[in-house]
């Protein structure tokens, strides 16, 4: 059990403390018997929010009328408590999957499990109770059953409920663009490959088309996600690769803003939106011209594992023999890269070493000094300086 897990039972002790039911529920008790990391915390208790205001006063309940949870900030985030008017059985009666429709108390007692337990023992992911009722509260909820079967390992989607999805075809698409693009960032985040062939078979591979738009298969999609090197930024180059499916159109100058707005739309974290964003951009920026030039200046705007996150969705999208290419060659550059900050001036040198004064020029004449440094490695410091003498002579007389 982890740290969130223990701070759980602790807010829940406390609740019981002043006398009301209070509960560990829904995917951290899951979490909890399937022994991974507890992430999200939820009580439910028969406290009411007052009653809880008093209890926790750095607390605050938040949510629309009818739908308010009471947020206790702990470690790592905050715990929601949920207040239940009536019962706990009606209160885990409304939650989306069977294994999540579980409660254990802070004594570690699981308590009103109905088929919960069994369907974690048989890793099995279906509807809690009817599942018209369970898609009605909310649609979202067919898109979940794709997500959590990415998300846990060994986890199959219920036949029954499969088919009933593909059947009715819920309406998710009404849902907030920031909720479907939570499910889709989680799917893509876990089993990848099977987030795409569960929607599939539900019926919901229509959502990715924000993303890869409308040529490419789910089947040809699941091929290349299974192929991809995924490497230290698993969920940016899986969405890149979803993106150059789509062969956005982009206007001159404004290359990946198509992707941007989509990934943007959906509430996906700005860091992983603006690197998607500049891997398709960049989908055309090595192998038409000098390699190695090309490398250097991916390498010293981007970096190298940029580079590597590159290559691999370019070979597994594109089919490109850029791919290879640009891993040898920026690979080739790395030794010298070890030694930029060794060889190269810094500002301040440059400057009082040419009796320059701070400006554009300077940083014109460190870029090109870098870049020579990767193309022809400069054996010193001195020798440096010495180019950095002609290339300011080069930019005067210009």
């Amino acid at each position: 059990m982890n740290d969130r897990a223990a701070r759980g039972f602790e807010l829940a002790r406390r609740i019981e403390s002043e006398g009301f039911e209070a509960v560990l529920v829904g995917g951290a008790v899951r979490d909890i018997l399937l022994g991974r990391e507890v992430g999200d915390l939820d009580i439910a208790t028969s406290a009411r929010h007052e009653e809880l205001a008093s209890l926790f006063p750095k607390g605050r309940a938040v949510g629309p009328e009818g739908k308010r949870v009471f947020l206790v900030p702990c470690e790592g985030g905050s715990c929601e408590v949920v207040s239940y008017a009536g019962s706990l059985e009606g209160e885990l009666a409304r939650r989306d999957f069977t294994v999540n429709a579980l409660a254990m108390r802070a004594t570690g007692e699981i308590v009103r499990a109905g088929s919960g337990l069994d369907d974690i023992r048989d890793r099995l992911l279906r509807f809690n109770g009817s599942p018209p009722d369970r898609l009605r509260e909310d649609p979202l909820r067919a898109l979940r059953l794709p997500r959590f079967a990415a998300e846990l390992h060994g986890f199959t989607v219920d036949p029954g409920s499969r088919d009933f999805v593909r059947a009715v075809r819920p309406p998710v698409e009404q849902c907030a663009p920031e909720r479907i693009g939570r499910e889709m960032r989680l799917g893509l985040s876990g089993d990848a490959p099977i987030f795409v062939r569960t929607l599939d078979d539900c019926g919901l591979a229509g959502l990715l088309e924000p993303l890869v738009g409308v040529r490419a298969s789910p089947a040809v999609i699941v091929r290349a996600l299974e192929r991809l090197d995924t490497g230290a930024e698993p969920l940016v180059r899986r969405a890149a690769a979803l993106a150059l499916f789509r062969g956005w159109a982009d206007s001159p100058g404004r290359e990946g803003e198509g992707v941007r707005t989509v990934l943007a739309r959906w509430g996906w974290p700005s860091a992983v939106v603006a690197r998607v964003t500049l891997l398709v951009r960049k989908r055309s920026a090595f192998g038409r011209g000098d390699a190695r030039r090309e490398a250097v200046s991916l390498l010293l705007d981007h970096g190298w594992e940029f580079c590597l996150s590159l290559a691999s969705v370019l070979e597994e999208v594109l089919g490109s023999d850029r791919a290879a290419l640009l891993r040898a060659t920026a690979a080739s550059l790395l030794p010298r890269m070890a030694t930029l900050k060794e060889r190269i001036p810094s500002g301040d040198e440059l400057m009082e070493h040419l009796s320059l004064r701070e400006g554009p020029l300077v940083g014109r004449i460190l870029r090109e000094l870098s870049e020579e440094h990767l193309l022809r490695d400069f054996p010193s410091r001195e020798r440096a300086l010495k180019a950095a003498e002609l290339l300011a002579k080069d930019h005067k007389e210009g």
